[in-house]
């Protein structure tokens, strides 16, 4: 049942081609706008910067340690722009789900009006969705301090080196496993939303609690396989990427064309994942 949600949810991605070119404009036009004072940053210091001809090759640490020491006060606006940006991202991330869920759920071929209608429809619902979700991220975050309660409880305050460096990665791995248990839930309740038209966001996050806990390995594997698949694309896109490190003109260009062949992968499992997770919701909750 897992890998046919992983594969249904990718066919139905396939056959809404523009709910993807959607969301690989919005993601390109947030790209744009953080990267292009960057952009402007890095060119007026590699004029006066000796490591200038090395930026269409590999950047090392002198050139970053130069660019840092004297670009200060430009970063920390364009800092200041990413996060901005990366909290507007996150919002119209919130709007355009409520359609593609939609679009997902109703099952007939891509109409803008049922897209739309359907992001206008559910954006205030997830944004209510999204704040009552946040204790449910609290909770799993501090998963991580279990594993460093019971190794102080086993050890002491100073325990063996290797019991230090493996129990690093079980935090590290802990932490990882509570943003993707809050990032389930979230989508499973704005599913539950969808599916249900509720509008009292408290249940639907209760709803999506119970759910991800009722099909622990169900949902986990699903989300499994998205990350392998995610992390198999970058693996592809980087052994292609470092081969593309030269000055010339065509070489850019080709560069420029395999990050947005990426940039629309990584879209494509977005909402592979919207798509996998609705139907495995059906599937388990009886609905298929």
């Amino acid at each position: 049942m897992v890998w046919k949600s992983f594969v249904n949810g990718i066919r139905q991605m396939l056959s809404y081609k523009r709910v993807l070119l959607i969301f690989y404009l919005v993601n390109l036009a947030a790209g744009l706008i953080v990267t292009m004072p960057m952009w402007s940053l890095l060119g007026r210091f590699a004029g006066h910067s000796f490591s200038g001809a090395e930026l269409a090759r590999r950047v090392d640490f002198d050139f970053i340690s130069e660019f840092l020491k004297h670009s200060a006060d430009g970063l920390a606006a364009d800092l200041a722009l990413l996060l901005i940006v990366a909290v507007l991202y996150w919002i119209v991330q919130l709007f355009l789900s409520g359609g593609a869920l939609a679009v997902y759920h109703s099952g007939q071929p891509y109409r803008p009006e049922l897209f739309w209608s359907g992001a206008g429809r559910y954006f205030l619902r997830f944004i209510r969705l999204a704040l009552w979700a946040f204790p449910v991220f609290l909770i799993v975050f501090v998963l991580h301090y279990l594993e460093k309660g019971l190794e102080r409880l086993i050890f002491g305050a100073d325990p063996y080196e290797y019991v230090w460096y493996w129990g690093g990665w079980v935090r590290i791995g802990l932490r990882y496993l509570g943003f993707v248990l809050y990032l389930m839930v979230l989508d499973y309740a704005r599913i539950y939303a969808v599916l249900t038209d509720e509008r009292r966001m408290r249940v639907a996050v209760w709803r999506g609690v119970r759910f991800v806990a009722g099909n622990f390995w169900a949902t986990l594997g699903l989300a499994l396989l998205l990350f392998a698949a995610g992390w198999i694309g970058w693996g592809v896109f980087r052994i292609l990427a470092v081969q593309l490190s030269s000055p010339a003109t065509g070489v850019i260009l080709a560069m420029f064309v395999w990050q947005q062949l990426f940039m629309i992968f990584r879209m494509g499992l977005q909402l592979s994942r919207y798509s996998g997770e609705m139907i495995l919701y059906k599937w388990r909750s009886g609905m298929l």
